[in-house]
């Protein structure tokens, strides 16, 4: 048996568990709905509308192989994808402009009580992520102390953690990115940088992080797991732990988050059958693979599980 083939099964098994659960909606914020597949294909063939997914970036080309392939399953149907970073997709799928808002963080991480009310968390993977730097750095670890210090303005030269004497050109994501503040959560503990440290880009996704990266000079950032493998960049470990599947599998790489896609309790009944649709594609069997191939992790593989206050904890 492969490896593939084995957390095929690891992954569907997580889901199969779940299937007697019918439809979104059922659990509201705080809780974890999982939606049964109801076939092959994203189900029915006479699914009909459109429906919009906005937010995080990091798994955004994983939601557009899935849209790709449902639309070509289901002709009358059309799922509008856009970015925008965790915050907005929160922001937009409460305020109900769009059908299913995606997020690097659970939303109370993002949204205000009220907000809240009525919303849907369907985890559908874990997205590791880790610091990158221009190829042309030349470190290859770095520890948690010393990115805490990076990215608080106190270590501004690469000669202060082992590198060649130059100044360090810190690209940070926008404000609201999930992907920021799973980072920031992980490395800073909830020290912030003071108004004096000014990054030298602020930039709203995880594909315009790659593109400066690789274009400045002694430049750092950071991004998930699947847009480490660009020309011009490098991946660093982190305390001499390598970003990958397996260390974050096990607890031992710290830097990772899920997957979200939130929806609403009271969706409109003409975009409703749709929404549930997608969602059950991506999380099913015909799907898995693609899951795999483009770099997540499977919620069944991880032998960790981390809350909304960022507490690790071995699975139960």
């Amino acid at each position: 048996m492969s490896k593939l083939d084995l957390t095929r099964r690891q992954f569907m098994g997580v889901f199969g568990a779940t299937a007697a659960v019918a439809g979104l909606g059922l659990v509201g914020c705080g809780g974890t709905q999982q939606p049964a597949s109801d076939g092959e294909n994203g189900g029915d063939a006479a699914l009909v509308g459109s429906i919009s997914c906005s937010g995080a970036t990091s798994f955004q080309p994983l939601v557009e192989k899935a849209r790709d392939a449902f639309q070509d399953a289901n002709p009358d149907v059309s799922v509008a994808i856009s970015g925008g970073g965790s915050g907005q997709g929160l922001s937009q799928v409460a305020e109900g402009s769009v059908q299913i808002g995606r997020s690097d963080v659970f939303a109370e991480e993002k949204l205000e009580s009220d907000q809240l009310t009525g919303l849907v968390d369907n985890q559908v993977c874990i997205v590791g992520m880790g610091p990158i730097v221009n190829a042309n750095v030349d470190i290859d670890d770095i520890t948690t102390e010393q990115l805490k210090g990076i990215f608080l303005g106190e270590i501004t030269d690469w000669s202060e953690v082992g590198g060649t004497a130059g100044t360090i050109q810190v690209i940070q994501r926008e404000a609201g990115s999930g992907t920021r503040a799973t980072f920031e959560g992980a490395v800073l503990g909830g020290e912030v940088a003071p108004d004096s440290f000014r990054p030298v880009a602020e930039v709203d996704s995880s594909g315009t992080v790659v593109e400066q990266v690789a274009a400045t000079e002694g430049s750092i950032s950071y991004v998930a797991f699947n847009y480490m493998a660009n020309d011009g960049i490098k991946a660093l470990s982190v305390d001499g732990i390598d970003p990958t599947q397996e260390n974050v599998e096990s607890g031992d790489f710290t830097i990772w988050a899920y997957e979200h896609m939130y929806t609403r309790e009271d969706e409109d009944e003409s975009t409703a059958p749709v929404t549930k649709a997608f969602i059950e594609f991506i999380m099913s069997e015909e799907f898995a693979p693609t899951v795999i191939e483009e770099g997540f992790i499977p919620m069944a593989d991880m032998k960790v599980q981390k809350d909304a206050s960022g507490t690790i904890t071995p699975v139960a």
